[in-house]
């Protein structure tokens, strides 16, 4: 019974560090009509950021409030500067600004692999995040019940944002009618950069909460993007609360696959992917287009 327990909540811990670079690439998707490749390279460089704050400061908090900076910063700037014009010029297909920011994928692994080498890093935790807890009648690691809360945290948070807030308000009509908000005076190019910052933040944080618990490498993003992606379709493409529930059924079905059925640990959550695409070709909560 423990074990089984143990594996729900290893599952709920998975589910919410998906869900912290499902959530983000969503946002961005349901808003601008952009597949982001890229969304894996600002889960590196929220990593490695956060690495040199932490060991320039020595503290684990500092490197979580600000290592999500410079990927915002990077992702406002890729998309205000680099992806908008091309697509308001109606130079570039959806296809050519996919393999655009699929190739910024590869490049900033390389890029990263070139200054830190092949090596792997981490960062240390505070004291308080280290250790077990008792729970449930059993022992269970700090740290794995600290990202749960990260995760809950950001699905209330962007939940308010979206439904309970001018911002939220102005996001929703821009996807709607764009000529509309941009008649009201609102530059939705900046807003839409401002989103397309958040969504890249998000996944930074996302790389410096996973540091401790999974390595910080030059390839870490190639790796997990494709979980990130089989999440967001699943939950359909464009819907914040889908990603979140796509993100525990996926979280779950790979702990279980690993713990229990070891053998088809890598078919596991592609299987899922597949009935979903046969049964509701959207998604299981998927309205195309849509920020929900």
């Amino acid at each position: 019974m423990q074990i089984f327990l143990i594996q729900i909540l290893n599952g709920i811990q998975l589910s919410m560090l998906v869900f912290l670079l499902a959530v983000g690439l969503t946002l961005i998707f349901g808003l601008m009509d952009t597949l982001n490749l890229a969304h894996g390279a600002f889960f590196t460089i929220g990593a490695y950021f956060g690495l040199v704050v932490a060991n320039a400061t020595h503290t684990f908090w500092l490197a979580l409030l600000i290592g999500p900076l410079l990927p915002f910063a990077l992702g406002f700037i890729l998309q205000y500067f680099v992806l908008q014009p091309l697509a308001q010029r109606g130079r570039s297909t959806h296809l050519d600004l996919a393999l655009l920011t699929f190739g910024l994928l590869f490049a900033t692994a390389g890029a990263v692999e070139y200054i830190y080498g092949s090596a792997f890093y981490s960062i240390a935790l505070p004291d308080v995040l280290k250790g077990r807890v008792a729970l449930l009648g059993m022992e269970y690691p700090v740290y794995r019940l600290f990202i749960i809360g990260i995760g809950l945290l950001v699905a209330v948070a962007l939940t308010l944002l979206i439904d309970r807030t001018l911002i939220g308000a102005i996001l929703r009509a821009g996807v709607d009618n764009r000529e509309m908000v941009t008649a009201l005076g609102i530059n939705i190019n900046v807003v839409f950069g401002l989103v397309f910052g958040l969504g890249s933040a998000l996944a930074g944080l996302a790389g410096i909460v996973a540091a401790p618990v999974m390595s910080i490498y030059s390839n870490m993003g190639i790796g997990i993007v494709v979980t990130t992606f089989v999440v967001v379709v699943v939950g359909g493409l464009g819907n914040l609360r889908g990603s979140f529930y796509a993100a525990l059924i996926v979280g779950m079905t790979d702990t279980f696959a690993q713990a229990f059925l070891p053998e088809v640990e890598l078919f596991a959550i592609y299987a899922l992917l597949i009935v979903v695409m046969i049964f509701r070709p959207r998604g299981l909560f998927g309205v195309a287009g849509r920020v929900a």
